[in-house]
């Protein structure tokens, strides 16, 4: 059986460096080759770390809460199947027991898990449902608005700057008229975690802008191809751009300017909030602000090990940066 000293020897290292290295130490600084080096050398002499005897001899349960619609079309809610990715890779990695559980199944929960991840905005009803029927005081919530950042750790990002920063990105590219077309929030989501409410708030901060008018529907691809189509019947006034709430109302918009042979972004500019993959794919492909969905899911599991295992009482909140992407829907004016 593989000891301390092989791994040691095997890797070039202190005997001491690997005991700590193997008991994750947040003290030693050391670098990250080094550490790759010792996990390589423990994976090839087969020595099996303490930790993962543990979770061998006990099954850490994991429940994830999702809304009913989260996992039926993988093009309006790609924002949710690449953060259900980076869960399911977190989770295998780490050999934990895991259930996706539809909102509408709640009442059915009878067994306790260790842990759960709450994903999505919910209404503040639906939430405190979700906490009385899990019976845990492990959870890290996904999403943009946690009503209870005291009790649950908080996966997000910055909705101001991805607003911010695709206007910002408009404006460098010299559109002034713009419009605004998006989902609907929730009735009790505050203003702070409202993306037209900061587009508003954008558009007043900055008097060389023009505001042409909004729009306001269901999510999805085709309610965004609906609402292009009622903008266009309605003899709307064109804007320079539209800056649109998420990717799949973006890539419906921009489907109904295609189909009317309103040419995109010669015409008018196209931009939106998530970075999902389907963008990729629009013709043409979508400017967007990626949020780190997949990144966003394994760092959630991360999170809910160190409450677990670690017994962290104290509420944590990780805000992945944004990042904007540039692709064909926005292109400089002449």
């Amino acid at each position: 059986m593989a000891t301390l000293l092989d791994i040691a020897r095997e890797a070039g290292v202190a005997k001491s460096t690997v005991s700590r290295v193997l008991r994750k130490d947040p003290s030693l600084s050391t670098s990250d080759e080094t550490r790759e080096k010792i996990f390589a050398a423990a994976r090839a002499l087969g020595y099996e770390m303490k930790q993962e005897k543990m979770l061998n001899r006990t099954t850490t349960n994991i429940m994830v809460v999702h809304k009913d619609t989260h996992f039926m079309n993988q093009v309006d809610n790609a924002y949710y199947f690449s953060v259900r990715t980076g869960i399911e890779e977190a989770c295998y990695k780490r050999k934990y027991k895991f259930t996706f559980t539809p909102f509408q199944f709640i009442d059915s929960v009878e067994e306790k898990p260790d842990g759960a991840l709450v994903v999505g905005n919910f209404e503040k009803a639906q939430v405190d449902l979700i906490l009385k029927k899990i019976r845990t005081s492990n959870i890290v919530f996904i999403g943009k608005v946690n009503y209870y950042p005291d009790k649950m750790d908080w996966i997000t990002y910055d909705i101001k700057d991805c607003v911010y920063k695709n206007m910002d990105y408009l404006r460098e590219c010299g559109h002034r008229r713009i419009a605004y077309m998006g989902g609907y929030d929730n009735e009790d989501t505050p203003p702070d975690f409202s993306k037209s409410a900061y587009f508003e708030q954008y558009m007043k901060s900055h008097p060389e802008l023009e505001f042409v008018g909004s729009m306001v529907g269901e999510h999805g691809v085709e309610s965004g191809c609906q609402m292009m189509n009622r903008w266009l019947a309605e003899d709307r006034e064109l804007p320079d751009a539209f800056f649109i709430s998420n990717d799949p109302i973006a890539i419906g918009a921009i489907k109904a300017l295609n189909e009317h042979s309103i040419g995109v972004p010669d015409v008018v500019a196209v931009t939106a909030i998530n970075g999902d993959s389907s963008g990729t794919f629009s013709f043409p492909t979508l400017t967007t602000v990626d949020v780190h969905t997949y990144e966003m899911g394994k760092e959630a599991v991360a999170v809910l090990e160190e409450r677990i295992h670690h017994k962290r009482t104290l509420a944590k909140k990780v805000e992945f940066q944004a990042e904007l992407v540039k692709r064909g829907s926005v292109k400089k004016t002449d």
